[in-house]
């Protein structure tokens, strides 16, 4: 080897050293329970409850404080100079230099204003409340959201699956009517049907992955993915489904979903909010009374003060700390003030509140109709999607044993090719609805759960 060779391949081997080769980590396996997890951490649904519930949880804070005595305090420092004309008895001109300091403390502790204060804490109280079940019915939501995404993505792959096996089916058919249509066993009026049918398969399977990129994409921004990466997705047991149900008569899961909704349980403490905000607004009929008390202090060092030319400053004054320390007035005092007229803005406010309590009676009553309504509603669709899973069962056995028996005949001339391809499309159609029909009574047994106030509850066995 020459000695430019060996060069060469040194500073190859120099710059591979340097730059090692990337390795690429592959997609990232998903499950459904690590799905649901991430939702209910990262969610916009559930962070956006989350800070509703902070506020409030603030909000009430706030509430506790009313029934406290505020303190204040304030200082001051100032510097007199001039002339000032004083009349008391007699005029008297005083000519005066001093600087000094003064502090006071004071607080008022409300006594009695109406149960205003009574009336806000227990509308923040039921805000509180209120806030925290709307994060429990949030986390609820997006739980169930992303199990129907999640299994949305799994039906898309299954209907993938049997689309692959249809245009493979199609394609080798063509194939062969290709040749028997040049040796002459067959017309070119069945090739040009076949080949339609083969085109027709293949824009379904198109169709068919491009819902599973877009349902794919909906999951991972529902759970904030990484848009950028590959992912695959475990597969979720579903035979379990209908064993897995809430069981009871319809009456009975009603009266548990009543009990439980954390929605209907937010909307009973908004009504308990909005009792407290009228109480709140009434409060400006009433009186107000409260204690105060005052702790204050002056010090001041003069340097001149002539009264009508004589001089009045001490030889000694004692120092401003000394003085803050030793001149302290205190005053406490209970005070009554009641409003007679405001241009009618407690009247005002206390018919708006008055009214939001209505409004917020009314949402609760609605939502107790459709706590019930859900309940009812989910149980007539599970019943509903038990059936159509043994109509589709039923379907598929019969589109599966009607395809090879027209195969079969087909392929010794006994049926036509149309015959045949009215079959498979009839396979199509029922593997795609027994594998619908086979997700849908999960999801039916999960929106029960959901419409009892439950957490839906999830099983990852590999079917």
């Amino acid at each position: 080897m020459s000695a430019a060779a060996l060069a060469l391949a040194a500073a190859a081997a120099a710059f591979g050293a340097q730059t090692p080769l990337t390795v690429d980590p592959g997609p990232i396996r998903l499950t459904l329970n690590a799905c649901v997890a991430k939702a209910l951490k990262d969610s916009v649904p559930v962070q956006l409850a989350e800070n509703a519930d902070r506020a409030a949880a603030a909000a009430l804070l706030q509430g506790y404080a009313q029934f406290l005595p505020n303190l204040e305090a304030s200082g001051d420092y100032s510097q007199i100079r001039g002339l000032q004309n004083l009349t008391f008895a007699q005029p008297l001109i005083v000519d005066s230099r001093n600087r000094g300091y003064s502090y006071q403390l004071s607080s008022t502790l409300n006594l009695f204003n109406g149960l205003s204060d009574y009336g806000a804490f227990r509308s923040a109280l039921g805000q509180r409340r209120a806030a925290e079940s709307s994060l429990q019915r949030a986390r609820q939501q997006i739980a169930l959201d992303i199990v129907q995404a999640y299994l949305q993505v799994e039906l898309d792959d299954e209907i993938i699956r049997y689309g692959e096996a249809n245009l493979a089916a199609s394609q080798q058919r063509e194939t062969l009517l290709q040749q028997q249509t040049d040796v002459g066993e067959r017309g070119l009026p069945d090739l040009y049907r076949q080949q339609a049918q083969t085109s027709a398969d293949r824009s379904f399977l198109i169709d068919a992955r491009t819902k599973r990129r877009d349902d794919l994409l909906a999951l991972l921004r529902r759970d904030r993915y990484d848009l950028g990466r590959d992912y695959e997705l475990a597969e979720v047991g579903l035979d379990g489904a209908a064993a897995d149900a809430p069981q009871g008569d319809a009456r009975a899961l009603t009266d548990e979903a009543l009990a439980a909704r954390p929605d209907l349980r937010a909307a009973f403490e908004r009504v308990r909010a909005a009792a407290g905000a009228l109480t709140s607004a009434r409060g400006g009929f009433f009186p107000r009374v409260d204690l105060g008390w005052t702790m204050a202090s002056t010090s001041r060092l003069y340097d001149t003060n002539n009264v009508n030319g004589v001089d009045y400053v001490q030889g000694l004054q004692q120092p401003m700390g000394v003085q803050l320390n030793q001149y302290i007035n205190y005053t406490v005092g209970v005070t009554a003030t009641w409003g007679l007229f405001d241009r009618m803005s407690t009247w005002l406010s206390a018919r708006k509140a008055d009214q939001a309590l209505a409004d917020a009676r009314l949402r609760y009553e609605d939502a107790r109709l459709a706590v019930e309504q859900d309940v009812r509603q989910a149980l007539g669709d599970f019943a509903a999607a038990r059936e159509k899973l043994e109509a589709a069962r039923a379907g598929l056995k019969s589109a599966s044993e009607s395809y090879e028996a027209t195969r079969a005949r087909y392929e010794v001339s006994a049926s036509s090719l149309l015959d045949l391809l009215t079959a498979q499309s009839a396979l199509l159609q029922s593997q795609a609805a027994f594998a619908q029909a086979r997700i849908g009574l999960f999801l039916q047994a999960r929106q029960i759960e959901f419409a009892l106030g439950r957490t839906p509850s999830l099983d990852e066995a590999p079917r």
